[in-house]
Order: C-alpha cells, then sequence, then structure tokens
C-alpha cells in the first residue's frame, strides 16, 4: 500500500486522477485529500496545489458532461482540499503535528462561531429542503419534522466546520502514515502520540460546552461541536500515549476503538472530554511520572 501510494503521488497526473476520483464518493473524501497532503510531504506543497488544480479541472469537466454546472463539483471539492493543503503546509514550515492541527481546530472554532453569529440559516427555502431531509428520522422520534429541522439548522455551522475539520485531520494523519511508512516506520505514531492541541483550546471547548448545555445558545453549540470533534482526536492520541508510557496491552486500544465505533456517542462524548482534561492537565506527561 505505501509503495503504490507513492508511486501514485510521483506524478501531478496521476494524483490528480486519483483524487478526483475519490472525492466523487462521499466516504471516501478523506482519501482523496490524503492524495494531496501525500503529494505534499513527498514532493512539496507547490505540487500537492498543482495536482488540486488539476483535479478541479477534471471535476469541472465532469459536472459539465453530467449536465451539472461545472463550478458546482469544483467548489464542492475545494473546499475539502483547501483546509487539508492549508494544514499540511503547516506541518511542513512548522514541524509539528501539534501546532499544525491547534492552528486548524482554531481555523474551524472561528469559522463555526463567525457563521453561527452572522449568516444563520434560517426560514425559507432551508427549512423545507431539510424538513424533506429529516423525514424519516422525525417518524423515528416522534419529534415534529419542521422543529428537528430547526434545531439542525442552528447546528450546520459547527457540523460543517467539525466536518471540514475532521476531514482534513484524517486526510493528514493518513498521509503522515504512509510517508512515514516509506521514509521513516514510526514516526507518525511518535507523532500521533504526542498530539497536544493546548489549553486554550480545551477552555473554548469547555466554555461552549457548558454554554450550550445551560443556555441553549446557537453560538455556543456550534462552537462546541468543532472543539469537541478537536479533543475527541486529543482523547484519542492520550489513549495511545498512555498505552504506550505504561507498557500496557493492546487489547486496551482494541476496546477504545470497539467502544468508539459501538458505543457512540457516549465514548466519543467522553474521550472528548478526556482530551479536555489532557489540555489542562498534561495526562501523558503524569503518566509518565514527570510531574
Amino acid at each position: 500500500m505505501p509503495e503504490f501510494a507513492r508511486w501514485i503521488t510521483e506524478r501531478d497526473y496521476r494524483a490528480a486522477l486519483m483524487a478526483a476520483g475519490l472525492v466523487l464518493l462521499p466516504l471516501l473524501a478523506p482519501v482523496s485529500c490524503a492524495v494531496l497532503a501525500l503529494v505534499a510531504l513527498q514532493r512539496g506543497a507547490g505540487a500537492a496545489w498543482r495536482s488540486a488544480a488539476m483535479a478541479a479541472a477534471l471535476l469541472a469537466v465532469v459536472a459539465a458532461v453530467s449536465g451539472a454546472h461545472p463550478l458546482a463539483g469544483v467548489l464542492s471539492a475545494v473546499t475539502i482540499w483547501a483546509p487539508t493543503l492549508a494544514v499540511v503546509q503547516l506541518l511542513i514550515s512548522t514541524g509539528s503535528l501539534s501546532a499544525a492541527a491547534r492552528v486548524a481546530a482554531t481555523g474551524a472554532v472561528v469559522l463555526a462561531g463567525l457563521w453561527a453569529a452572522t449568516m444563520p440559516a434560517r426560514g425559507e427555502p432551508w427549512v423545507s429542503l431539510v424538513t424533506e431531509m429529516v423525514a424519516p428520522l422525525a417518524q423515528q422520534t416522534g419529534v415534529d419534522a419542521t422543529v428537528l429541522a430547526e434545531r439542525l439548522l442552528a447546528l450546520m455551522p459547527g457540523i460543517i466546520a467539525a466536518s471540514l475539520l475532521l476531514v482534513s485531520l484524517a486526510g493528514l494523519f493518513l498521509a503522515m502514515w504512509l510517508h512515514a511508512a516509506v521514509a521513516r516506520p514510526g514516526a507518525f505514531g511518535e507523532a500521533f502520540r504526542e498530539l497536544q492541541l493546548g489549553p486554550v483550546v480545551g477552555a473554548v471547548g469547555a466554555l461552549s460546552i457548558v454554554g450550550a448545555l445551560s443556555t441553549g445558545n446557537e453560538v455556543a453549540a456550534a462552537v462546541a461541536l468543532p472543539a469537541g470533534a478537536a479533543l475527541l482526536l486529543q482523547g484519542i492520541a492520550v489513549m495511545h500515549g498512555v498505552v504506550r508510557i505504561k507498557g500496557m496491552h493492546r487489547a486496551w486500544l482494541f476496546l477504545g476503538w470497539t467502544a468508539l465505533v459501538f458505543l457512540s456517542p457516549w465514548a466519543i462524548v467522553g474521550f472528548a472530554f478526556y482530551g479536555m482534561a489532557d489540555t489542562l492537565m498534561d495526562l501523558r506527561r503524569r503518566a509518565a511520572g514527570k510531574v
């Protein structure tokens, strides 16, 4: 797999074809981002932007052939690729995964907050469109579809910001793993286990979550989603770090990931709080006996 990925990213046109093909499948969007991020890690940010431009041109052609506006596919793909390429540039310039992830998380929080405060999605046609989408869920839960749609619209800035953050960082993580597998095996694991978003992100996450739960404020709720997503990633990194520091059996990692898959959303909330605690108390340093 690493060798195949390296072959794909050796030429701009190969990376462009792969990225454009994968982004057409929503569930594979992080892999599409990983292709471009891997180009940046192996050949520089300039090559990654060239590949992204070629892929965007391919999507414009596909959209035109299918009868859609050429810009429709381009804008959706650029919205996904641009944050990833920005984060990987930060990683290359700083040499720190934590610094890159910290800036990405801050950007997502600011995006969600400003969007929710200045341009909330309210009224028509948004309510009608979302009401049709959530109608099956409304029937299952017994909640009025219009009420459910309005609640979802209030959270939309946070949902989109959190999704962009997770997709871009997932793409970056996958690219780092593939790059390290060829260049220096184990390097990605070392960097991920040390992932630290810092007390500012932790404090913003804590305040926004408390504000959203206690007051129902829409801006606080929107901010809480990307902040919580970032802290979730740190919580996972803490799990991996503590298991390595304490020399615990890898079965603990299996149990943790199993909980994330089968016990969501409770496990997700638990890991996010675990990450929040680490931003304030540095749990890995304590596990190593350095505090």
